[in-house]
């Protein structure tokens, strides 16, 4: 598992999939409301202010993805389930 955010959207995407060359890849687009994640970072010390609103849509442009899923109003472990599950071979718990 590669947790990578592409802040060059999908030229970013193209320079990871030359380097992953013929390796078997499930792309998974994790995506959440901006203002959502501007009030998760807001919450979160470890934060730099305003790059959640900013990167919430910037870093999916041009990304081509196998599923998605949007935090917004689903929990982590839900949003996990469903790209397991789109994996062949696991059976998610």
């Amino acid at each position: 598992i590669l947790d990578e955010v592409f802040l060059l959207g999908g030229a970013g995407q193209q320079r990871l999939r030359g380097l992953l060359g013929d390796l078997d890849v499930l792309w998974a687009g994790v995506h959440c409301d901006p203002l959502v994640a501007a009030s998760r970072e807001a919450a979160r010390p470890d934060r730099v202010p305003g790059m959640a609103m900013h990167q919430a849509v910037a870093v999916h442009a041009g990304v081509a993805y196998d599923i998605e899923v949007d935090t917004t109003d689903s929990s982590a472990i839900a949003c996990a389930r469903r790209i397991a599950s789109a994996v062949p071979g696991i059976l998610p718990a």
